[in-house]
């Protein structure tokens, strides 16, 4: 009831202010199908609504329907059948056929072959029809249920386009539940036997589904998991923007608003949905988040409302990981459908080959062919006016010079230059250049402008160039900012992770080391890379200290030791950043020794002393160095290094997840100096040890390498053993929002490891304060083990999980909880958080002990870090408990020996208590009667006898062998196959008198046989309707005229509760 008031209902009306045709069927089962615009309670599309919207939106030039009554119930039978398809290729092809449409045979009006038929009118937004229906029951035959019940479904033209899940705040972790309750509704939960939950043909036209608790909502398509279901928090176009809230809050509200829009809607349909393969083999459906949505939008007005190029230009400042290359596919797909903007020649621009090949995969997601001009002599291919897709790199707009300066000055003849010569003067070209920073300052981009004077130039970049030094700021080359989204809100979004700083500056250092590196940039700021490294090698140097082989043998076994301990554990990767090539590849070397060196120490350990999967994952794991040549005469190691590279195609597999199976993607570390340190996107890879020197956009492009998303990686974190620190705070506080005291906000979400203790130790007393204010002060002496009598401490753990009766206590926890284990995990090898080891350990059994009494799933640990699953498993182990083993039955034998554990009556008579609760609750509409008549006699139990817990105990574990025995032949003229439905009329009866007992057993022995029918009538649940409403027509009139008072007064209720009941009991009825 809570859930409907608080979240449910407030929902639907947003929606109804939104204009959508909302049918509010209350809270309760639905027993009528026609209420939902349905037949029967199998139907997951709206047919009537379906072939009403379709003929409408379908019209001659003349605005005169065409489509006929045979031809719409086709279409409805097309839409629907997809055999043998999965679910996500089902919803792939029905998002195609509202995309693209699709035909019948002929127009009977105009005579038109195979004419195409819309199933969604883009044009007209207001043309579709939009309705949301709340306690949207499905039956599922074959299911582990008999039904679900999404709470509320949207449909677009009667197809099921989003499902909405509510949760009230009072539920443990609800939006997590929420979550879990789609995947069910999905069928596409982790499943061991392959049993049936749901119903995914619900999700088969699924554009995105919602989770929501009023306060927070989140929006995720079929293939998300939890982490991946994001927030919507901001409304664009601005006129939209209707509602007011508090910061943070009513997001719920935010969405609605921002998404659920009638015209956002339809143009998230159309032009912000995309299926896309994010590893070989893997495809999944994504919707853009807000931020590319807003960006796209903005940047599409600067091109109408720009009268010169420069104001129809601009930056798109949008960080590291928030998804700038999709923003871009986003825009090419709008672009083509407005009529004012859908001739425009795209050109994408980019600076390395690598993002070229990463940005050609990317952009083939528009639908459109990509040209790739490979040579700078097929420029003039740029220069006809075809509305197309192309793709350059910005070195194409090079000056070519065969002659040296040197040789100029020898010479005595003073260079000159000319101007890059223009390619296309049109108006109707969009330059979109990725990493703008990098190359639009100087002579390339002066030619890349000159080469299309009158494009309009959109830059996208995560660090523009901002400082006094840099003589063209990013924005200001550009014409300005169109779009912010920094790095503080792509975190707090979970976009992106937070990330953590570790600094580890090695003990031998060179002095004044960043005066030498300052003088020597200036110096030789005109050399290559290449010459730089010659130069500082043969003279002796910084370099050549950093390169040096003692110093990168002793770094690369603390790397070791680190990665090991706190990142292998947990499935991630590593990437190591050297300041040469040639450091780069003797890192290499050496970590492949160091790691030998650890694998010999474990094993010389007792076994018991030793994680044998991890050293396992030890044993597996490859390093790899991605580094380009040093030209032909490059030392042999370095060639090797690089062969091997090819070879094993280490980058691709170092994005993969480690797999066994596989022993390439054993690749868990790469070692680099100067490539994947920009538009390198490998989300398994969560530390970077950094070992050069770098500053403000390339220091920050660098460490965001670590910043992306994945499932359990909750933080980012740089291992800096060069002590890039002062640089590190330069790079912060150009990078974040000024506007909010940047640095200081920013450090809230990129800190030093160091400054983690405090908030670790903040999280832990949270928790103990928690705990207090349900009056459970001794909860520091419990987690810390300072109880001295054990009777005492064993009561105190009781009163704990009393206490946990309250749900929102178990939220509470729960919440606290995940937030005290993400701080251990980032700690959890230095002693501030090996402290806390044992607190955890015991805090771990409480969850556990809660969980099992409670039977509630929210409590389980599966989303802690491997590590502290790890410590609490080992720690449950050691005291008998196995979380792996399946719990044991209210019914079986072995109950009793289960609560013998538990010392004091009154924590057996709680055990027995949940788990008979939780017996009934699972079984009760099998024999509705039977469980109420359990559920009365539990209620009579703990009031007759309360407090006096050794009697409770005695008649609790009477009725649950009660319970064990189960129903019993024991109504005289009944049968024990009758019993359930003679009960179930008998509790409908107003009167209990031999007279009407009689009645009700004449009765029960006419309806068996009508009953029995529902079991012998072939697939009579699934789609025989017709013989559904046959049969209960029967009943009802015998309930009509029984003579049996409530009975017939209430005929259609009883005769569904009935029809229900010889579903749940078919196999009793065959």
């Amino acid at each position: 009831m809570a859930e409907y008031v608080n979240v449910e209902k407030p929902f639907l009306e947003k929606l109804r202010l939104l204009g959508w045709q909302v049918l509010d069927q209350g809270i309760g089962i639905p027993q009528e199908p026609e209420k939902s615009l349905r037949e029967n309670f199998k139907q997951v599309v709206l047919p009537e609504e379906f072939k009403k919207a379709i003929k409408k939106i379908n019209t001659t030039p003349d605005n005169r329907e065409w489509l006929t009554d045979k031809q719409l119930d086709q279409l409805l039978f097309e839409i629907q059948n997809f055999p043998g398809k999965s679910l996500h290729e089902a919803n792939k092809e029905i998002h195609r056929l509202l995309l693209k449409g699709t035909s019948v045979s002929r127009n009977e009006l105009t005579n038109e072959q195979d004419p195409t038929v819309r199933l969604v009118d883009f044009k007209n937004y207001e043309n579709n029809s939009f309705i949301a229906i709340n306690q949207f029951r499905l039956n599922t035959p074959g299911a582990s249920r008999h039904g679900i019940i999404p709470d509320i479904v949207l449909f677009l033209n009667g197809m099921p386009v989003c499902v909405v899940e509510a949760k009230d705040l009072d539920v443990a972790e609800p939006l997590s539940e929420a979550y879990l309750q789609i995947t069910r509704y999905a069928n596409t939960r982790d499943d061991d036997y392959g049993v049936k939950e749901g119903e995914e043909r619900l999700f088969h036209y699924n554009m995105f589904s919602i989770i929501t608790h009023g306060k927070e909502a989140r929006v995720g398509t079929i293939s998300a998991e939890f982490d991946f279901y994001n927030n919507w928090v901001d409304i664009f176009p601005e006129e939209y923007r209707t509602v007011t809230y508090p910061p943070n809050e009513e997001r719920q509200e935010v969405l609605i608003h921002g998404m659920l829009n009638k015209e956002i809607l339809i143009d998230l349909l159309k032009h912000f949905t995309l299926f896309i393969e994010i590893k070989k083999g893997v495809e999944v459906k994504i919707v853009a988040r807000y931020n590319q949505y807003r960006a796209v939008g903005k940047i599409i007005r600067s091109l109408r409302e720009g009268k010169t190029p420069m104001a129809k230009s601009g930056v798109v400042w949008h960080t590291q990981g928030s998804g700038k290359s999709l923003t871009m596919v986003f825009l090419i797909r709008k672009l083509r459908s407005l009529d004012d903007l859908k001739d425009l020649k795209i050109i994408f621009i980019v600076d390395r080959i690598d993002l070229e090949d990463q940005l050609s995969d990317t952009a083939a997601n528009t639908g459109e062919p990509v040209r790739v001009i490979a040579r700078r002599s097929k420029l003039n291919q740029l220069s006809d006016d075809t509305g197309d897709v192309n793709m350059v790199m910005i070195h194409k707009f090079l000056n070519e010079q065969n002659i040296s300066a040197q040789s100029l000055i020898e010479a005595g003849i003073v260079p000159t230059f000319e101007k890059f010569d223009s390619i296309n003067n049109s108006d109707r070209i969009v330059l979109l250049i990725d990493e703008a920073h990098r190359t639009q300052g100087g002579d390339m981009g002066d030619n890349l402008f000159s080469a299309f004077p009158r494009a309009a130039r959109i830059g996208f970049t995560g660090t523009p160039l901002l400082t006094e030094r840099h003589e063209i700021k990013t924005h200001e080359r550009f014409g300005g900012f169109i779009d912010f989204y920094k790095f503080d809100k792509a975190v707090k979004d979970r976009a992106t992770v937070e990330i953590k700083y570790i600094g580890k500056v090695s003990k031998d250092k060179l002095d004044d080391k960043e005066a030498f590196d300052t003088e020597f940039e200036d110096m030789f700021k005109q050399r290559t890379q290449a010459e730089k490294e010659e130069i500082q090698r043969r003279y002796g140097s910084f370099i050549a200290y950093l390169e040096s082989k003692d110093r990168v043998a002793a770094i690369s076994h603390d790397i070791i030791e680190h990665y090991y301990k706190d990142i292998l554990v947990n499935g991630f990767k590593a990437q190591v950043v050297a300041s040469s090539i040639v450091a780069a590849v003797r890192y290499k070397y050496e970590l492949e020794i160091a790691i030998q060196n650890k694998i010999a120490e474990l094993k010389k350990l007792p076994p018991e002393e030793v994680d044998a999967e991890q050293l396992k994952q030890l044993e597996f794991l490859k390093v790899s160095a991605i580094v380009s040549s040093l030209g032909n005469n490059e030392p042999g190691y370095i060639s090797k290094a690089r062969r091997e590279a090819l070879e094993m195609n280490a980058i691709e597999n170092f994005k993969a997840d480690f797999d066994p199976e596989k022993p390439e993607t054993g690749i868990g570390i790469i070692c680099v100096c100067d490539r994947l340190l920009t538009g390198f996107d490998a989300p398994v890879e969560q530390v970077m040890y950094l070992d050069k020197n770098l500053r403000e956009h390339d220091l920050f492009q660098a460490i965001t390498r670590v910043n992306r998303t994945k499932h359990g990686k909750s933080f980012g974190l740089i291992v800096d053993y060069f002590g890039i620190t002062k640089h590190l705070s330069e790079a912060l506080n150009i990078y974040t929002d000024k506007d909010k005291n940047s640095l200081e906000d920013f450090l809230q979400v990129f800190r030093d490891i160091d400054k983690e203790i405090p908030i670790l130790e903040a999280r832990y007393k949270r928790l103990i304060d928690l705990f207090a204010d349900y009056r459970l002060k001794e909860i520091d002496a419990f987690l810390k083990q300072k109880f001295t009598d054990g009777a005492k401490e064993f009561e105190f753990a009781e009163d704990c999980i009393e206490t946990a009766k309250n749900i929102k206590f178990r939220a509470e926890v729960l919440t606290y909880s995940k937030s005290f284990f993400d701080s251990l995990d980032l700690l959890f090898n230095v002693q501030a958080g090996i402290d806390y080891w044992i607190p955890a350990k015991r805090l771990g059994y409480l969850i556990w002990r809660i969980k099992e009494r409670y039977k509630d799933e929210t409590m389980d640990l599966k989303w802690a870090s491997e590590k502290v699953r790890k410590l609490i498993d080992k720690h449950l182990l050691s005291i008998g408990i196995d979380t792996k083993i399946q719990q044991v039955s209210i019914l079986s034998d072995d109950f009793g020996k289960k609560v013998d554990y538990l010392k004091t009556p009154k924590s057996k008579a709680s055990e027995m208590e949940h788990a008979i609760r939780w017996h009934i609750k699972v079984n009760l509409e099998k024999d509705p009667a039977l469980y109420k008549h359990f559920k009365d006699r539990l209620e009579a139990i703990l009031n007759t006898y309360k407090d006096n817990w050794e009697t409770i105990v005695d008649e609790l574990d009477k009725l649950r062998k009660e319970m064990a025995a189960g129903r019993q032949a024991d109504i005289e003229g009944i049968s024990i196959v009758e019993a359930p439905f003679f009960d179930l009329l008998k509790s409908s009866s107003t009167l209990e008198n031999e007279t009407e007992i009689k009645k009700t057993k004449d009765l029960i022995h006419i309806l068996m046989p009508i009953l029995r029918e529902t079991a012998a009538i072939k697939n009579f649940w699934e789609d025989k309707p017709a013989e559904r409403k046959r049969i209960e027509g029967l009943i009802e009139d015998e309930l009509r005229y029984s003579k049996i008072s409530g009975v017939m007064e209430k005929s259609a209720e009883v005769a569904a509760e009935l029809l229900k009941l010889a579903k749940i009991r078919k196999s009793d009825l065959q």
